[in-house]
């Protein structure tokens, strides 16, 4: 019940230019495949590309971490996004009832998708209570000690393998603080893949966030990649859209569809997956689906292909 789809390019056998890189801390190239044309195939089998077309050079994954290297359905986006925030909006920011607080969070976490950028403009537009000051710190510090880290997460052992066999660039990028970003990374036993160079949170692009273009560019200068090099890999919709939009590939996290899904999903509004979208290059339901479903991303030489 994977599903795979394939995006057809807006200029069909068009060139695209190659930004691959050598020599990138000991890792190689992929080769993106653009297919020309898709069949359409129901939810129990994967959808079949024909027609390929140009050849890119593929040297990065860019994996988004919230709802994209753990299932949206395990709770740990309810938990974060739901008492978690609202406990530290009445705390901290003196919000008087935690119903208060997320209506003024997810009114602003819609427009924004970072609860960072959300309470600090909200601020900004005087939608805080009077006295209360925000401070990203303080929020990173919050979610860093107080989420329950083990009870929601745990290392995939097929992920694992898949990251270790892999040669491309590794990159994290997450609208989240960067304390609590390490603090995910280490309890989903990821955290070694991804050096701290190559690890951007909302605190490395502020003022701006996913999916401000902007904030992708600070993120792509930095790692010395072009956007058509890269695959983007994430839950949000908002996010998969800016990134086709820059010229990467997109590969949608939709999410098991089990367990508290409903209610993760619920703590984003407005950004539900969809797989149809044309933003949308390649969907699979959690990231430990990656090296089956796009096998070769991990053959030499190695290109973007379904199974």
């Amino acid at each position: 019940d994977l599903v795979v789809k394939r995006h057809m390019d807006a200029e069909a056998g068009g060139t695209e230019r190659s930004a691959a890189r050598e020599g990138r801390q000991g890792r190689g190239e992929a080769e993106f495949t653009t297919a020309g044309s898709k069949r359409a195939r129901g939810d129990d089998q994967v959808g079949e590309a024909v027609g390929w077309g140009a050849t890119q050079h593929i040297s990065t994954l860019i994996f988004d971490i919230d709802d994209t290297l753990y299932d949206v359905g395990n709770g740990f986006t309810g938990h974060r996004n739901g008492a978690a925030v609202a406990s530290f909006m009445v705390g901290k920011l003196l919000f008087k009832s935690e119903d208060a607080a997320l209506k003024v969070r997810d009114e602003y976490f819609a427009k924004y998708h970072s609860t960072v950028k959300a309470l600090t403009v909200a601020e900004a537009e005087g939608k805080l209570p009077a006295g209360a000051h925000f401070e990203a710190q303080d929020l990173a510090d919050w979610w860093a000690t107080k989420l329950d880290f083990a009870r929601f997460l745990s290392p995939d052992p097929v992920l694992i393998e898949a990251l270790s066999a892999s040669r491309l660039q590794l990159v994290a990028f997450t609208n989240a603080p960067r304390k609590y970003a390490l603090r995910v990374l280490d309890a989903l036993g990821l955290r070694r893949f991804f050096v701290d160079s190559h690890i951007f949170a909302v605190d490395d692009v502020m003022p701006t966030c996913k999916p401000e273009p902007a904030a992708f560019a600070k993120v792509l200068s930095a790692i010395d990649a072009e956007a058509a090099a890269c695959v983007m890999i994430e839950d949000s919709m908002k996010n998969i859209r800016a990134a086709k939009a820059l010229g990467m590939r997109t590969l949608l996290v939709a999410g098991l569809g089990v367990g508290d899904a409903a209610a993760g999903e619920a703590t984003k509004p407005g950004d539900l997956p969809q797989a149809d979208d044309p933003a949308v290059d390649a969907v699979v339901r959690s990231c430990s689906e990656l090296s089956t479903a796009l096998p070769g991303l991990w053959e030499e030489p190695a290109v973007f292909r379904t199974a």
